[in-house]
């Protein structure tokens, strides 16, 4: 399962197995059902900035998620500066 791009509010809900939408409660489930799931945050600078995204990415990865976030995946941008083609595309597989 994919969810990508995913905001902010919906990585640290899933982090802490919160379910405030369709979405983030199909993960949630997923991660209970051992399914493999990869996850692409996009997030600004101003959003990184804050320590609880870094938190939530270690506690999914921890959990097994593959969160293409930082080198490999989505580097975020200065606020107002989208940069849709920045965003990684082509394939990846899940090990």
């Amino acid at each position: 399962m994919a969810f990508a791009p995913i905001t902010a509010n919906s990585l640290n809900a899933w982090a802490l197995g919160l379910t405030p939408s369709w979405p983030v409660g199909a993960v949630v489930e997923a991660m209970g059902a051992a399914v493999p799931v990869v996850a692409m945050p996009c997030v600004n600078q101003s959003l990184a900035a804050h320590r609880q995204i870094d938190r939530s990415v270690a506690v999914l990865r921890e959990a097994g998620v593959a969160v293409l976030y930082g080198e490999g995946g989505w580097m975020p941008n200065a606020p107002g500066r989208g940069r849709p083609d920045a965003y990684p595309g082509g394939s990846f597989s899940i090990e």
